[in-house]
């Protein structure tokens, strides 16, 4: 069977349990990113990504707030993919606790901006406190390195004003993605030709 460090040995002495920490990745650009990224960047893009970290039977992921909500069941669609981090010996209570204290004042909805603090900054900050593992360096600075050629930075309004605005996944309405969806078209057309983005409807929670 699979050996226990000290740490874990200590928890199990405790009472306390492992529990799996996995990330789910969205490939925002509906698979445009894998096609057209070799001539616009020079290099190939498996995907846009926006990324959730599934811990406890829930999907924790950032849009302006800290949403936790139904795995693979987000304002985003099904996952592209979903990579196993590790696991955990915090409780779901603590990852609460430490959410509001910690990660909810520096991910707010004036903060967030698709370069610098987006969603996979706070996967990443998650992931590392859960597990001590990180999500890829590659993934985190995906958004810097595409927003490196001019043509791109026309996307970046568009993509602050969508992914740093989710209100509530509850209420969210088909005519509402369209809205979205039509913005990051007008945007990439003047870049690469074409674009398409799909925005779901949902159901989440938020931290308050």
């Amino acid at each position: 069977g699979d050996r226990l460090s000290y740490g874990e040995f200590i928890a199990y002495c405790i009472g306390r349990r492992k529990s799996a920490v996995s990330i789910n990745f969205y490939d925002l650009s509906n698979g445009l990113a894998s096609a057209i990224s070799p001539w616009l960047l020079g290099k190939n893009l498996e995907g846009l990504w926006h990324t959730g970290v599934v811990a406890f039977g829930k999907e924790y992921y950032y849009g302006g707030e800290i949403f936790f909500d139904e795995i693979a069941d987000t304002p985003f669609g099904h996952p592209t993919k979903s990579v196993f981090l590790g696991y955990t010996i915090r409780t779901q209570s603590e990852l609460h606790t430490h959410i509001v204290e910690k990660l909810k004042p520096l991910f707010t909805r004036s903060e967030y901006d698709v370069i610098s603090r987006n969603c996979n900054h706070f996967s990443d900050a998650a992931t590392a406190w859960l597990t001590g593992r990180r999500v890829e360096s590659e993934v985190v600075q995906q958004p810097e390195r595409i927003m490196e050629v001019p043509a791109m930075q026309l996307l970046r309004p568009v993509l602050n004003r969508w992914l740093g605005n989710i209100e509530n996944p509850h209420e969210l309405r088909a005519s509402e993605a369209m809205k979205h969806t039509g913005d990051i078209e007008r945007a990439a057309v003047a870049v690469a030709g074409t674009a398409v983005c799909v925005f779901d409807s949902s159901r989440a929670d938020p931290f308050v």
